[in-house]
């Protein structure tokens, strides 16, 4: 069983204790909660109010579950993604070094002159790479 942000938000606000009446924007997720046994109906203080059943508990814990192990999949592939990118910008600043040797031996230029000179035109290149395809 699945349920809506707003139904969630029902189960939350009973779960701690509080009386919800179907009114407003609560309305619709308290009586279709009702209507699955998530909330139970108490008349108090003149009218319906309804607090959240075991059923309820249950089904709140499950999509705190379900969220927090969407959750971990995100921060997974996050991390994932960031050690690739770590990877080939580390390649990237190898072989970047490598040229900036291999430039001062033909121009005779220091090998930082070298990085700083071919950083430039290898930025120029991967964003005409990027806008170009």
């Amino acid at each position: 069983m699945s349920i809506t942000d707003d139904e969630r938000t029902v189960l939350m606000i009973a779960d701690r204790g509080e009386y919800m009446l179907a009114i407003g924007r609560w309305e619709l997720p308290i009586k279709s909660l009702a209507k699955r046994g998530l909330l139970a109906s108490q008349i108090l203080n003149g009218g319906p109010q309804y607090t959240i059943t075991e059923a309820g508990r249950t089904e709140l814990n499950a999509a705190e579950h379900e969220e927090d192990q969407q959750l971990r999949e995100i921060i997974n592939r996050s991390s994932a993604t960031l050690a690739s990118i770590r990877g080939k910008a580390e390649q990237s600043a190898q072989l970047l070094a490598q040229a900036a040797k291999e430039s001062e031996q033909a121009t005779g230029d220091s090998p930082k002159v070298a990085a700083e000179r071919w950083s430039e035109m290898i930025l120029k290149r991967a964003l005409d790479i990027i806008a170009n395809g």
